[in-house]
């Protein structure tokens, strides 16, 4: 058995380095998607990263694209960078105030959506936040990374999934999608994927006693937390005609190491451009590769099917993700 295990170990490692690392070359790029005329999509953390490029690809196919967001001036410089790179577009770009880190701004966010839309054809909760300070905390008090990466997208997804599923009643079979995005860290992260001991005290207790190793296996949490979040969704919302899936974007050029010295140092050698990741995340949302068989599936750059660690995997087989996203909703309530 040991012998059994170590062999699944060195395949697993190296499957890893050659699939998510050193990825192949992207197969669904802008050139395959269609025009998007009157289609509908949000995108949170749009003003910058990966999300600002799949806002971009979007934009140009003409579709009308929510860039949800913290600074209302980031939001309007990045309308004003997508229009300008894009002036023949026939889409439409709107900004949305929202603080995934304070639960308080989410249906109101939500509310100013609904409020103007009838429709949304793929929801992309895109933003996170790596590495930070265990010290930060989310206004509800929870480590800041859970917060921001598992708390703030479940609210968001509650507040947005009445539309989804009407939409989905009118759009072609499995086009309406859910993505919520992973990591390559999730690879490291607890056994079965989370630690209940930790996020019952909203984060305080430690996963290791190492600091600074003990906020990136936080993160880490937070990144495999988003991809039982899909599988749960998969199976709680099974019936509504809406797809979820979670997706490791890949290795990326993007502010999100700016809290990590160590990451800042070590990590360019192996980054890809942002515009990489939002292949991945477009992928995601409208690869005709993606059908009901795939509802929960994990996305590996530059956009294929991949599967969770084992262990991780054998949990979810055995209720793990509707365990977890049962626990969100009670976590959540008055949200």
């Amino acid at each position: 058995m040991a012998v059994f295990h170590a062999t699944a170990s060195l395949f697993q490692a190296r499957w890893l380095l050659g699939a998510e690392i050193f990825p192949p070359k992207p197969q669904f790029e802008e050139k395959d998607v269609h025009d998007l005329s009157g289609k509908v999509y949000f995108v949170t953390g749009a003003a910058a990263g990966i999300g600002l490029e799949l806002a971009k690809i979007l934009y140009s196919k003409n579709a009308k694209v929510y860039i949800a967001g913290r600074s209302e001036a980031n939001g309007a410089a990045a309308i004003a960078q997508i229009k300008s790179e894009h002036p023949k577009s026939d889409g439409a770009l709107e900004f949305v105030h929202l603080d995934l880190a304070d639960l308080t701004t989410i249906k109101p966010a939500a509310d100013v959506f609904l409020a103007k839309e009838k429709r949304l054809d793929a929801l992309v909760h895109n933003a996170a936040i790596m590495a930070a300070p265990t010290s930060w905390r989310s206004a509800q008090g929870w480590d800041v990374q859970f917060g921001t990466n598992v708390l703030g997208p479940f609210v968001l997804q509650r507040h947005l999934q009445n539309i989804l599923a009407e939409t989905a009643k009118f759009r072609e079979r499995d086009s309406v999608r859910v993505l919520f995005l992973s990591s390559i860290s999730s690879h490291v992260a607890p056994p079965g994927g989370v630690s209940y001991e930790n996020i019952e005290t909203k984060g305080i207790s430690p996963l290791t006693i190492i600091p600074g190793l003990d906020t990136f296996l936080k993160y880490a949490q937070t990144k495999c937390a988003n991809a039982l979040m899909a599988k749960g969704f998969a199976v709680k919302f099974k019936d509504t005609g809406v797809i979820a899936v979670s997706a490791n974007p890949g290795n990326l050029n993007t502010s999100l190491t700016r809290h990590s010295l160590l990451a800042r140092i070590f990590s360019p050698p192996l980054l890809y451009a942002a515009r990489y990741g939002a292949l991945t995340e477009l992928f995601s949302i409208l690869s005709p590769e993606i059908d009901k068989s795939q509802n929960g599936a994990v996305i590996q750059p530059w956009g294929r099917i991949s599967f969770l660690r084992q262990d991780i995997h054998d949990s979810e087989k055995n209720g793990e993700a509707v365990k977890f996203w049962d626990w969100l909703e009670e976590h959540t309530q008055g949200f």
